[in-house]
Order: C-alpha cells, then sequence, then structure tokens
C-alpha cells in the first residue's frame, strides 16, 4: 500500500470519529453503541438512540421535538426526519428505514385569503413500530402510526393507521398482504 493511501485510511478514521464524538455530544447521547457511516446535519439535537443504532450519510434531522430510534434501527442515506415540540417522531427497535425516506409530524393551515406561511402548523406524532422495514423513498405524514412488523413498499404515501405486520404500497398507501 502506498503511503499515500495508508494517510488517507488514517485521516477517515480521525474524520469518523470525530463525527461521532461530536454528535454524541450534541445530541448529549449517553453511550457509544451507535454508527455515523458519514456526514449528517444535526439541526434537531433533541434526539435519543438506542444501541445499535446506524445513521447514513446525508441524513437531516430537523424541528424542535423528540426524534427517538430504538436499538437496533438503521436510518438510510438522505431521509430527513421533522419532529416538532408537540408532536414528536418514534422508530421503534430493528426497524429500517431505506434511502431517501421522509418522516414529518406537521403540516401548514391552508385557509383561504391568508399567507400559508403565516398560518399555524397542525401537529401530530408519528410512531413507526418494531421490526418495520420502510422502503426507498417513504414519506410519512403526521399522524401516522405504522404498527410493528410492517413493510411499506417504495415511494408509498402514509397517512394515518398501518395495521401490524401488513405490507402496504402505492399513494396513499392501501394494505395488499400480511407477512407470514
Amino acid at each position: 500500500m502506498s503511503i499515500l493511501l495508508f494517510i488517507d485510511r488514517i485521516a477517515k478514521a480521525v474524520t469518523r470519529k470525530y463525527r461521532k464524538a461530536v454528535f454524541r455530544r450534541r445530541i448529549s447521547c449517553p453511550h457509544k453503541d451507535f454508527s455515523l457511516v458519514g456526514d449528517i446535519t444535526l439541526i434537531n439535537t433533541n434526539v435519543r438512540l438506542g444501541r445499535g443504532v446506524t445513521i447514513y450519510p446525508g441524513c437531516l434531522f430537523y424541528g424542535d421535538g423528540l426524534i427517538e430510534i430504538g436499538d437496533g434501527a438503521n436510518v438510510g442515506k438522505d431521509t430527513v426526519i421533522y419532529s416538532s415540540k408537540d408532536g414528536g417522531v418514534r422508530i421503534g427497535q430493528n426497524t429500517l428505514i431505506a434511502a431517501g425516506c421522509f418522516i414529518i409530524d406537521q403540516d401548514h393551515g391552508m385557509e383561504a385569503g391568508r399567507l400559508i406561511r403565516e398560518q399555524a402548523n397542525s401537529v401530530e406524532a408519528v410512531s413507526i413500530g418494531s421490526d418495520c422495514w420502510l422502503a426507498a423513498g417513504v414519506t410519512v405524514l403526521k399522524g401516522s402510526h405504522i404498527g410493528d412488523g410492517a413493510v411499506i413498499g417504495a415511494k408509498a404515501l402514509v397517512k394515518g393507521e398501518v395495521e401490524p405486520n401488513s405490507i402496504c404500497v402505492g399513494v396513499p398507501c392501501r394494505k395488499i398482504g400480511q407477512r407470514k
């Protein structure tokens, strides 16, 4: 191995350790048992991580409410999680969130005759159960509750309740099967 590649490997290892230490301090995480695979954007520091969590590059944690991620969960590349103070986002243990997902616990008011940006937001907590899989590009909107073991197909839009162990696809998502 050339000296240049050796130095590059060391630089990358130091960068990973530095990012993890800063992230851990910013969210006041009491343990070191999680992995950051690359750069993430942490605007919301109200984050609780379980053990064995993996967060992939490009993720954005935004808002000012609690984002809780259970033991063994994975948050895929370029996923955005927005949590409001009066709502919150909870992701259960061993849940897999693929790349490019969007999870949000609020939306804007839409009264006619007033600028949308001047209207109050509507907030409802989001919960995603344990042992779930959200495939690439899934959107989960405010007030949604995904039961344990559910599978949500790629690019689906979740608004409301998803039964445990169900398989759902589409916009809006609908049940097409059951895990057996």
